[in-house]
């Protein structure tokens, strides 16, 4: 069965399938210095792309607007915008730069505080309406980005084993590369918590610090706020107010006052059930927050958004969600999941399978009157529907 397709690029008349090779990365440098697209081969006769930087090496991304022109195969495909919130604040929020290979973020919260401002509201109100203006990214949206682009939505049989928490941190600080917030590195901003380890435990710490360092307060300046997102281990009372520990961060942990505690279990009291009543290690409750840090070198939380996945870091917004996820995992099927970003007033499709020809957009519970009969598609693509008053249909077959 064909999950994937692999990353081959024609580069100046050159095919390239690995970009980190030291000769693709002069291959890559040299066609930078043209201004010459490489071709992705996934489709003939190719998918214009452009070069980009990630870190110290040169990577091949996807030119804005070209996503469907990729097979659905293809690492540079996207699911279409009516199926997903992505769609919504692309262009828009997410504004890709081919011409210096940056991506610009337009936040709908701050990344500073001026002196002792009270709190906003935890992140997504009940109406996913909180930011005054819709173009903008929330935190819940910034979150469900950086999976994208982390590609932790991405599934395939292969994987299953293979993402321990090493595995996302590294591919979220990857995602950050080329970033900018009003023309600043998302990277400077963007704490994950390093994978722990005892015999590096010193040295972590002195990480840590050093991230954190930009984020404390000092009397009469404006304060720096780091988004930080991490898997949450415990809630817990803490002498003023509650605290949250965040797994791979012992003894640091993320302080909220009593109100917006109270706040957070009102908005999110569906993914905190989630998690609370699932057996252990069976769902992750992660959490993307702004914060601050005290002179004494405690985090304190500003404004926060939590999301609930399954022990692969799949994302899912509740029961019926989460058992399609295992059923196609289970049934060893290729996937993406589709994520609501600011939300829609549209129902999004829970998944897409990548494993059959077309693509197959999954919805539980579609309204009636969005398709005629089973063989209604959207946006160009079949749709499978699970109606959660019946048995499941048996998933789409992949193709052989």
């Amino acid at each position: 069965m064909a999950m994937t397709i692999p990353s081959t690029f024609d580069v100046a008349g050159s095919v390239v399938d690995d970009v980190h090779a030291p000769a693709a990365q002069q291959l890559l440098s040299r066609a930078k210095a043209a201004r010459l697209r490489p071709l992705c081969l996934c489709q003939p006769p190719g998918v214009q792309m452009y070069i980009a930087a990630a870190g110290h090496d040169l990577i091949v991304k996807r030119m804005p607007g070209t996503a469907a022109a990729h097979d659905h195969r293809c690492r540079s495909w996207l699911p279409p915008g009516e199926l997903s919130g992505y769609g919504a604040v692309a262009e828009r929020s997410i504004v890709d730069n081919p011409a210096d290979g940056t991506t610009a973020l337009r936040l709908g919260f701050s990344l500073s505080k001026a002196g002792n401002r009270a709190a906003p509201e935890p992140s997504d109100s009940s109406s996913h309406s909180v930011e005054a203006d819709g173009n903008k990214l929330s935190l819940r949206a910034v979150l469900h980005y950086l999976w994208d682009e982390a590609e932790l939505t991405t599934w395939h049989p292969g994987f299953a084993g293979h993402r321990p928490w090493g595995v996302v941190y590294q591919r979220l600080r990857a995602a950050v590369d080329g970033k900018l917030v009003r023309k600043n590195p998302l990277s400077m901003s963007l704490f994950v918590p390093e994978p722990f380890s005892a015999d590096r435990k010193t040295e972590i710490e002195q990480h840590r610090i050093k991230a954190w360092a930009p984020a404390r307060r000092q009397p009469g300046k404006p304060t720096k706020l780091l988004i930080g997102v991490g898997e949450i281990k415990a809630i817990e009372p803490a002498s003023h107010g509650f605290k949250m520990q965040v797994r791979h961060q012992p003894g640091h942990p993320w302080f909220l006052d009593q109100d917006l505690h109270r706040r957070l279990t009102k908005r999110f009291a569906t993914e905190l059930e989630l998690w609370q009543m699932a057996a252990a290690g069976d769902v992750r409750l992660v959490a993307i927050c702004t914060f601050s840090v005290s002179a004494a070198g405690y985090a304190n939380v500003e404004q926060l958004s939590l999301m609930t996945t399954d022990r692969n870091w799949l994302p899912f917004s509740g029961d019926a969600d989460r058992t399609l996820l295992m059923t196609a995992i289970d049934e060893e099927r290729s996937f993406r999941k589709v994520l609501s970003y600011n939300g829609s007033a549209t129902a999004l499709a829970s998944l897409v399978f990548t494993d059959t020809t077309p693509a197959i957009a999954a919805f539980i519970d579609r309204p009636a009157g969005c398709e005629a009969d089973g063989d209604a598609s959207l946006a160009g693509l079949p749709v499978w529907n699970w109606r959660t008053d019946e048995d499941m249909p048996d998933l789409p077959s992949p193709m052989s």
